[in-house]
């Protein structure tokens, strides 16, 4: 009886999981249009922007508003955000745009990016003979 109620606690536990957030494929954001000049649009923007946080795309993505969209798009632009505020801001189904959008604002870091001129001592390899 045990195995029988441990099985179904794992089985329950399973759409906990799975609610996590996932990065969009960025193709797949454009599935939220209906018009063939506004996929189109959104196909191209995908192609020029490599530089987002693809999670916080997935985020975007839940705006209602194809305007509120854009908006939430442009501003995650070479931005870094906190993993698990910005899982609070994809959890809430019931937040309006502007409050999902608030939530991300909140979700940005400050980590920055590794510097591409960083002074690093050079390997020295010894070799015993």
């Amino acid at each position: 009886m045990k195995h029988i109620l441990y099985s179904l606690a794992l089985i329950a536990l399973i759409p906990l999981i799975a609610l996590a957030i996932e990065p969009t494929n960025p193709p797949g954001v454009c599935d939220r249009f209906i018009g063939e000049t506004d996929v189109k649009t959104c196909q191209e923007r995908m192609q020029k922007n490599e530089n987002v946080d693809w999670y916080a795309v997935t985020v975007c993505n839940l705006q209602k508003e194809d305007q509120q969209f854009w908006k939430c798009f442009d501003s995650i632009q070479g931005q870094a955000f906190n993993p698990q505020s910005l899982d609070k801001c994809g959890e809430e189904t019931e937040m309006s745009d502007a409050q999902r959008l608030t939530c991300m604002e909140a979700a940005r870091s400050d980590r920055k990016p590794a510097s591409q001129h960083a002074n690093y001592q050079p390997l020295k390899v010894k070799k015993d003979k």
